[in-house]
């Protein structure tokens, strides 16, 4: 019979796979729930952007959680059900990654309203990228008011998201999971 001993001294018992899982199937799902909330009628397509604030709450306190290709495939999946250009939300997703990372420190070090002014000029240009890509495409520029309204709505749900990441956060340190 087999040492059994040599089986557990080669897993990987503190591996991070699991929550990054658990992080990315969160994230799709706040994309499926970004599509239920663009088909009500008061929104008219231009739903809250709900996984941007999953992105950029995730990043700041589990950012060892949310690879890039996550963001990527959140981005992705966004971009084919809703309607989007193929690449461009994924796109502005990775760079506003990108970006967030260079700055780490000092976004984790920053209070709430500092945090939100930061988060709105984030979204400004996520959608400044999106509607620059979408004008070089087309050769056209598409109404404003649908894009300046998407804008306002995620901008009104970020304290509420970011609450709710926070308390997962300290529940979490709480249990000492991270």
């Amino acid at each position: 019979m087999k040492d059994q001993r040599s089986y557990f001294e080669k897993a990987d018992f503190q591996s991070d796979l699991p929550l990054q899982l658990l992080a990315a199937a969160l994230g799709l799902t706040l994309v499926l729930l970004e599509l239920a909330v663009a088909q009500w009628p008061i929104f008219y397509g231009s739903a809250p952007n709900l996984s941007l604030i999953f992105i950029y709450g995730m990043i700041i306190y589990h950012g060892k959680y949310m690879p890039i290709f996550t963001i990527f495939l959140m981005g992705i999946i966004g971009d084919f059900l809703l309607s989007d250009l193929l690449g461009g939300r994924a796109t502005s997703f990775m760079l506003l990654a990108y970006v967030m990372q260079l700055r780490l420190v000092r976004l984790q070090q920053s209070d709430f309203g500092q945090l939100w002014v930061d988060f709105a000029v984030s979204c400004a240009a996520v959608s400044l990228f999106q509607l620059l890509l979408f004008s070089a495409v087309n050769f056209a520029i598409p109404s404003l008011s649908p894009i300046l309204f998407q804008v306002g709505a995620t901008l009104i749900l970020f304290p509420i998201g970011f609450v709710l990441i926070f308390a997962f956060h300290r529940l979490l340190q709480k249990v000492k999971m991270v």
